[in-house]
């Protein structure tokens, strides 16, 4: 289980008293925010931009830093409920996604062939 263990989801990092900012992969059905619910911890979500080839987004969003530790819980049970909901790639494309911007980081920033649009 440690293999998934912020697999889904990055820190960003932003200097705030109050808030901790993440990036985190979802559906768009938005599977995460039940298990936000389940573990009594708001999220204020801002942009999200939809995978064009797939059922996946990548949300930002933002939690109280008194909340971080429901928060990254509710992220690391997100990969069984994809697998119970039968989004049996999720594993797959959030590592392929966390390696897609690693290389991009690499190369300065440069990305061939890929195309990222907001959601409306």
């Amino acid at each position: 289980m440690e293999k998934e263990r912020n697999l889904n989801y990055w820190t960003i990092r932003k200097f705030s008293l109050l808030y901790s900012y993440y990036a985190i992969i979802d559906t768009t059905d938005y599977l995460a925010d039940q298990l936000f619910v389940k573990n009594e911890v708001r999220v204020w979500f801002g942009q999200e931009y939809i995978c064009p080839d797939g059922p996946y987004c990548v949300i930002f969003c933002k939690c109280r830093k008194r909340d971080t530790g429901a928060f990254e819980s509710a992220m690391n049970e997100l990969p069984r409920k994809m697998l119970l909901r039968g989004h049996t790639d999720y594993i797959q494309f959030c590592e392929g996604l966390k390696n897609k911007i690693a290389a991009v980081w690499k190369s300065g920033g440069e990305l061939q062939h890929e195309e990222a649009r907001p959601s409306a």
